[in-house]
């Protein structure tokens, strides 16, 4: 973990041209070091940790105890004591203040503790359950990554694309004040170039604000610092058409809500298994230490079988059976949800991932004809043929064709992936070379 830190450390440190990020490598930082797989991974924890406590539920309990004591009372002052002699006699004896310590070791092994039975079993299901969740959270991490990381991929397009419409802007600009000083075209034309040219710039300081915004973002999850540098040097993959599978695996998500299921019910039947009585087995040994009364026969051992009911603990019993049967109900109610949204969510992606390709086709064919539009309008006004209105809005109409462009291949890419993830299976799939 040290070198790998320290690896992460040299990337993000070294100058922006030299810090080129993949798509693998953030994918690597993520896992490691996201907050959300974090989270996940000390609940997991936290479950196991309380699955090990219910190991007392068979394992034996060993404890020791030592005591120092001293007593001194009426009771062993002036004690009638019996003296043989002759004649017998009878004499008042001081035998206090007693003192003495007492050491003693005692094992206690349980033999049948039903109720600690099922809470393991319960513990057992809840660190399935958590293990599930963190897949589950892992699978949508590498969806999440992969979102933010082409939305940076995105947005570097647009500010590109920004630049070079300010570019045709200004050309557009200087070719009207040109022929405005010539005579050949009015002020009209000369302004709305103007004008034309301030808006392209307006959009690329707007392209290169979302585009720091899209890199905190990306850094947020990989758990970087603001003021580290960030550069990704990866190709938005172009979609893939739309396939319906029919191998959809198990949600992850699903399977965890089941276990939390499972886990309700052992809860319920370890409360239930309260009103059985707990056998233990005992087993003590003593040695005392002290005075003269102390050490004549002081040490000894026990050996025991306890039996333990509980007949009434003031309705204690009853208020966690209702309980853990309403947490049982709650768990199955979430769980019927969680069902009913990844059948409505698998529907959803279907139609997303065809409608995205689709939309993402029609903008490539809308681009390409915006751009030979562009071209004949800059080429008819340079001859004279056309007006710088004409012109304008053929730019206009290729720079939001290239946007759409874009914006439709990015979200193609998107709904690709989220198909993939909603069926259980690695969102990546929808690339063209899956990552590790």
């Amino acid at each position: 973990m040290l070198y790998l830190k320290a690896f992460i450390a040299i990337i993000f440190l070294l100058p922006e041209g030299a810090s080129a990020l993949s798509l693998d490598e953030a994918l690597a930082t993520a896992r490691n070091q996201a907050t959300q797989l974090q989270t996940l991974k000390r609940e997991t924890q936290e479950a196991e940790a309380v699955y090990q406590q219910s190991s007392q539920a068979f394992l034996p309990k060993v404890t020791t105890d030592a005591a120092w004591l001293r007593a001194d009372s009426s009771l062993i002052t002036g004690v009638p004591v019996p003296v043989l002699g002759i004649p017998p006699r009878i004499e008042n004896t001081d035998l206090g203040p007693l003192e003495g310590s007492v050491v003693g070791v005692q094992v206690t092994q349980p033999i049948f503790n039903a109720d600690a039975l099922q809470q393991r079993e319960a513990a057992r299901l809840n660190v399935s359950a958590r293990q599930k969740a963190q897949q589950w959270g892992q699978q949508a991490l590498r969806l999440e990554v992969a979102r933010r990381y082409f939305n940076i991929l995105r947005l570097e397009r647009q500010e590109s694309a920004a630049r070079l419409s300010y570019t045709a802007a200004q050309e557009a600009y200087r070719l009207a004040k040109a022929s405005y000083r010539q005579g050949m075209v009015g002020r009209l034309d000369m302004e709305q170039a103007k004008a034309q040219r301030a808006a392209a710039d307006a959009r690329a300081a707007q392209a290169q604000s979302d585009l720091m915004e899209a890199k905190y973002q990306l850094k947020n999850l990989l758990g970087l610092a603001p003021q580290a540098s960030l550069n990704v040097n990866g190709k938005m993959p172009r979609p893939h058409p739309p396939v319906t599978e029919d191998d959809a695996r198990p949600r992850r998500d699903l399977q965890a809500r089941q276990l939390a299921v499972d886990a309700a019910e052992a809860k319920t039947s370890a409360s239930q298994a309260e009103w059985i009585p707990r056998v233990n087995l005992l087993a003590r040994q003593q040695w005392a230490q002290g005075n003269q009364p102390l050490e004549d026969n002081a040490d000894g051992w026990l050996v025991a079988v306890n039996l333990q009911w509980t007949l009434f603990d003031g309705f204690g019993r009853e208020g966690r059976i209702a309980e853990s049967r309403a947490q049982a109900r709650k768990a199955q109610v979430e769980m019927e949800d969680t069902r009913r949204r990844i059948h409505q969510e698998q529907a959803m992606a279907v139609h997303q991932w065809q409608t995205g390709y689709t939309a993402w086709q029609a903008a490539e064919a809308a681009e390409k004809a915006a751009e030979s539009a562009a071209r004949l309008a800059l080429r008819r006004y340079e001859e004279g043929l056309g007006s710088m209105t004409e012109l304008l809005a053929a730019q206009a109409r290729f720079d939001q064709q290239q946007a759409a462009l874009i914006d439709a291949r990015y979200r193609a890419l998107l709904a690709g992936m989220n198909y993939h993830l909603q069926n259980g299976r690695d969102p990546l799939l929808a690339l063209d070379q899956p990552s590790p």
